[in-house]
């Protein structure tokens, strides 16, 4: 006979939930999995991460692809947003619940128990709405900032799991998205998976499909002369993607620069590994020519030259900024362009990051003042910026809008 704990005697309480260390939220939702969904868990522990919500049919669509004996769906049971706080009235409700003091009870009994499912789903739910009081840390590190992002997704994942009482692990996702090209030519359409996350590579956040590459990707095949800086001649044009994940942007550029009969080298860069092998795959299944690397931003080896360099969504912290633009730096050429598009998000741990592209990126709408002894060098700066709404259907709850950078080499000189 096989004996576990109870989830009233070994969850944490969410009243002090800000004191709570990473490890000790894992092994609270581990405990849940092995007790709920123990069957059908692979041996080692998976931090699995939500999709972005499908788009309308005229952009895209979301194709699912069961395995066997699938039916359900995943949603979330509330509707809790990613961010926000929980009123005191659900504090108190949650700290007045049942607690109990059996340590070892019969699993079958235990799993048939209604009360201790109930205050399970009611905890994750909490937790998940009182996730910033555990994310929103200014002193964590940046990696420890991405671990508690993919365990906050892992709760969403395994709520939905409660509410569809679905005991199978999470299917692959195929998303579709079809993007008008140019005045009214044929559409270009990508398929992309999004991946659950490995074992091995907890801060992989970039295994799904973000709003602002999604926005990003319609703006460049609508009007691909704007944004690609096409060249004249023989020479192919260089494209590099920072923070690739999914692929989104290069696979969608590599498509439509093809269709266009533009010569062009794509490389899409990104650093985890899971993060990495899935946009392989999505590659492959695209078939198009993109070249893949890992890429760290903080420790950049010597790059090559290129002619647009293209990141969405890719700012998670303060340092970031600083980071791509040394990467900007080493591998724009002169005379080329850097796309960066981000979520303004309005709440949260990410609240206000946009500002730090500022910091990073001077404002060069009318030059520099030149510095005495500068010889008239070139700085990159932002040439302009647009604020882009939200599209109905895409984007996470805190996303208000989005800001898109055009970022260039500009001269020194004295400010008009």
């Amino acid at each position: 006979m096989t004996y576990s704990r109870a989830p009233t005697s070994f969850l944490p309480p969410l009243s002090i939930l800000s004191t709570h260390t990473t490890a000790s939220i894992q092994d609270a939702l581990q405990d849940l999995k092995d007790l709920y969904f123990a069957a059908v868990l692979p041996p080692k522990r998976t931090l699995p991460i939500n999709v972005v919500p499908a788009l309308k049919q005229d952009i895209s669509d979301t194709v699912h692809v069961p395995r066997p004996k699938r039916t359900g769906r995943l949603n979330h049971s509330d509707g809790a947003p990613d961010s926000g706080y929980a009123s005191e009235d659900d504090e108190a409700e949650m700290e007045g619940d049942l607690e109990s003091d059996a340590e070892d009870l019969d699993l079958d009994v235990l799993r048939s128990n209604e009360l201790e499912r109930k205050f399970s789903i009611k905890w994750l739910t909490g937790l998940i709405k009182r996730s910033d009081i555990w994310t929103h840390v200014l002193d964590i590190a940046p990696e420890e900032d991405h671990i508690r992002l993919v365990v906050i997704e892992e709760a969403s994942k395994l709520l939905a799991r409660f509410s569809s009482d679905d005991e199978q692990q999470e299917d692959a996702l195929t998303r579709q998205f079809i993007f008008p090209f140019g005045a009214g030519g044929e559409p270009i359409m990508i398929e992309l998976n999004d991946a659950p996350l490995t074992a091995t590579d907890h801060t992989s956040v970039g295994l799904q499909s973000w709003a602002s590459a999604i926005i990003f990707a319609e703006r460049i095949c609508t009007n691909p002369a704007q944004y690609m800086s096409i060249p004249q001649g023989v020479t192919p044009l260089r494209v590099l993607e920072l923070g690739a994940g999914t692929g989104l942007l290069s696979i969608t550029t590599a498509r439509l620069l093809d269709r266009m009969g533009v010569d062009a080298t794509i490389m899409a860069t990104d650093y985890h590994s899971a993060v990495l092998d899935n946009l392989l795959q999505n590659v492959k299944t695209n078939n198009v020519s993109v070249q893949i690397e890992s890429l760290d931003w903080s420790k950049p080896p010597p790059l090559e030259l290129y002619d647009v360099i293209l990141g969405a969504d890719v700012v998670y912290h303060p340092e970031h900024a600083k980071w791509i633009k040394n990467c900007v730096e080493k591998a724009l050429k002169k005379g080329g362009v850097f796309w960066l598009i981000i979520a303004m998000r309005s709440s949260g741990r990410h609240e206000g990051l946009w500002e730090t592209v500022d910091d990073a990126f001077p404002d060069g709408g009318c030059g520099f003042p030149r510095n005495e002894g500068c010889g008239g060098e070139m700085k990159l700066a932002v040439l302009q910026k647009e604020d882009v709404g939200r599209r109905e259907g895409i984007g996470r709850a805190d996303e208000v809008r989005y800001r898109l950078f055009e970022i260039r080499w500009l001269p020194c000189c004295y400010c008009c």
